[in-house]
């Protein structure tokens, strides 16, 4: 059900050198930032007036991006040694253009999704076993050094973590269970949801609720499903669907991911980026079109 521990560092982990990333325009430096993630690229754009402020150039394939209460930006990425995947975690400083800290995933892990705890600046990076797609949570004291290791029977492939404002983990894949890890505690609970969902793109703590991105399994209809933002409670064992946000023209086939920025959300449906009011939802307030189809994305406060 539960095991934790230190993850032992070895050559066979190691981090490859990676050249510093290419600026190609200059980076904005102050406000609110959007990071959208595509391939080997990270575009940024103001928030949430929308204009272009920089282009990165990365030596890593972007998996997936999140950030932290202070700005810092954190790429999960993969690069290829000795025709194997290597996992790892590239720390830019709000609107730089150079990896500031690298961090290794255990061997044979392929990142999936992050989550920064504004109480204590640990990071939760949630990741699979590239040989059997075992899932695990790898959290970094105050997003540094080696993770300690957490697995847990109510997860599967592609599981995705969200602190709460006080610490709290809660992490969930689909279906109707999770794992949460309590503020200062190492052991997971498993959480048993009243809701079934299907695959969770991504969860975050919108300031009330855990909200994730998913759809009911219950209303599935192939390509046409919709994407929604269920926003869920836990207490004890148990998750509670609180209430959901539904998206104009927002189809799960190529839903992409999404970011709470207060009271908007933003996210990568197809080929463009979609800005909504939250949780009001509804038609979109605002469209993007960056050069390159972008799929990870987080909003950047800059404080």
């Amino acid at each position: 059900m539960l095991a934790a521990c230190s993850a032992a560092t070895s050559s066979g982990n190691a981090v490859p050198a990676i050249d510093a990333p290419a600026l190609i325009h200059r980076a904005t430096t102050s406000g609110e930032l959007l990071y959208i993630g595509a391939h080997n690229y990270i575009e940024t754009y103001a928030y949430p007036a929308g204009t272009a402020a920089g282009t990165i150039k990365t030596a890593f394939t972007v998996m997936d991006l999140c950030s932290d209460a202070h700005g810092n930006v954190f790429a999960l990425g993969t690069t290829t040694k000795n025709g194997a995947q290597v996992g790892s975690v590239y720390e830019y400083a709000h609107g730089g253009t150079q990896v500031v800290e690298t961090l290794a995933l255990p061997a044979r892990q392929i990142p999936s999704g992050c989550s920064s705890d504004p109480s204590t600046g640990n990071l939760a990076v949630t990741s699979y076993n590239y040989h059997n797609y075992t899932p695990q949570i790898d959290i970094y004291p105050d997003a540094t050094g080696t993770p300690a290791i957490y697995t847990n029977t109510a997860l599967s492939a592609l599981p995705q973590p969200a602190y709460d404002g006080s610490g709290n983990l809660f992490v969930v894949s689909s279906g109707n269970t999770g794992a949460y890890l309590p503020a200062g505690s190492s052991a997971l609970v498993k959480i048993t949801i009243d809701a079934i969902l299907g695959n969770v793109a991504h969860a975050q703590w919108d300031g009330k609720y855990f909200a994730l991105q998913s759809f009911r399994v219950a209303r599935h209809q192939g390509e046409h499903t919709l994407e929604r933002v269920y926003r869920i409670s836990i207490s004890g064992s148990a998750g509670t669907l609180e209430g959901s946000t539904h998206f104009t023209n927002w189809y799960s086939k190529d839903a992409g991911l999404s970011w709470i920025a207060g009271d908007t959300m933003v996210a990568t449906p197809g080929n463009y980026v979609a800005i909504w009011n939250y949780p009001g939802g509804g038609k979109s307030i605002s469209v993007l079109h960056p050069a390159k189809k972008g799929r990870a994305i987080t909003v950047s406060t800059g404080s």
